[in-house]
């Protein structure tokens, strides 16, 4: 990837998108549930349920190895719907991830035609819009992340998905710009044991791997420490297993960012079906179970081929939001071609983007001629 590429991102979206971009000075995200490939969030599920399938005596085994509550773990597990997989569906269920999507293509044609048909491509800087929008957050709970798509296909073996090291992933809350890489710079300083156990793994099937054995040594805690016991319904285990998760510091930092991370992943991994698209993801999420940032949602229409429909967004704001990191804007190719003068509408919308944002932003057509 190139400098250029590293840099500056861009968002395509409709002339509607765009006038409530600068209009608002603001960045909207869409809730992860109503974005375009209905496999999105869904993918990481499937393929942790093909790991298990593919390692069936893998929880067995690990449940036999646990020195407390065997018996117990194991009938939550295998007969009282405690599994992992129910677990991150409620995980799913409670905390709301929102995207926004980008890419390191500049006027490429497939994403005229699947996303700025007749709008605007927004070249962004990637540094400053990311400081910006971290600086909108209140609360130690709230993430962001930004980081490519990571493309996978069913019919790839677990082993063949590579992700991001925790070394190389940025994971920003309000007070620092790299948790993950704090974390484990506490972890090296203050354990007997090295980070690089969790810090450095690279591979899908190793973070299942992982992650798995985090679960289940989970539920033998809080049965041996009798938060939780084999009569309770699944949703109330679930709630103790993620508040004991969600509050773990110190040396436990590990395990706590193994959880954040799942959030991050599951919003990451996307259908190769569209690897064309060398999208990024800027993910938001508040890491607690009770729904409080739904509170903020609002909701706008977007229209697909077959129809029109409501969807839930958040909305990101400050004095500075786009007018920092917007660096350019656009112009489709389909809007050439409209019976206006083309060198008046570009310094009509310089006018514009002037008069809404104090500054002045380089404003031209796509290279690209096309007859209709």
């Amino acid at each position: 990837m190139s400098r250029e590429e590293t840099e500056n991102l861009y968002h395509y979206t409709g002339i509607e998108g765009f006038e409530g971009i600068i209009s608002n000075n603001s960045i909207r995200m869409t809730k992860s549930d109503f974005l375009n490939d209905p496999t999105d969030c869904n993918l990481f599920i499937t393929l942790i349920e093909k790991y298990l399938n593919k390692h069936p005596r893998k929880v067995s085994n690990l449940i036999s190895k646990l020195e407390y509550c065997r018996d117990q773990v194991s009938k939550l597990y295998n007969k009282k719907g405690c599994n992992l997989i129910e677990y991150i569906k409620y995980i799913h269920r409670h905390v709301s991830l929102y995207v926004m999507s980008l890419t390191s293509i500049h006027d490429g044609m497939n994403m005229w035609n699947y996303y700025g048909n007749g709008g605007m491509e927004l070249k962004f800087s990637r540094k400053d819009l990311i400081r910006l929008l971290k600086n909108t957050l209140h609360s130690e709970k709230e993430f962001l992340a930004e980081a490519q798509v990571i493309y996978a296909g069913m019919d790839l073996e677990i082993e063949e998905i590579d992700i991001p090291e925790f070394s190389e992933f940025v994971l920003l809350n309000k007070d620092s710009d790299n948790v993950f890489e704090s974390h484990r710079s506490f972890i090296d300083n203050n354990s007997r044991h090295p980070s690089s156990q969790l810090y450095s793994v690279s591979s899908l099937d190793c973070y299942i791997a992982i992650y798995v054995k985090s679960y289940i040594l989970t539920l033998e805690y809080l049965l041996k420490n009798k938060q939780i016991h084999t009569n309770m319904k699944p949703d109330i285990i679930f709630s103790k297993v993620f508040d004991n998760v969600s509050n773990l510091g110190d040396l436990y930092y590990w395990k706590h960012d193994l959880s954040l991370y799942m959030l991050v992943l599951s919003a990451l991994i996307k259908s190769d079906t569209y690897e064309y698209e060398r999208e990024h993801r800027i993910v938001y999420f508040e890491y607690n179970i009770d729904k409080k940032k739904e509170d903020k949602e609002e909701y706008a229409m977007k229209h697909i081929n077959s129809g029109d429909f409501l969807y839930p967004y958040i909305t990101f704001e400050s004095d500075d939001m786009v007018r920092k990191s917007l660096k350019k804007v656009t112009i489709s190719p389909v809007t050439g071609n409209l019976p206006i003068n083309n060198e008046m509408y570009i310094e009509t919308l310089k006018k514009y983007v002037s008069n809404k944002l104090g500054k002045n932003i380089s404003v031209d057509f796509s290279e690209h001629k096309i007859r209709w």
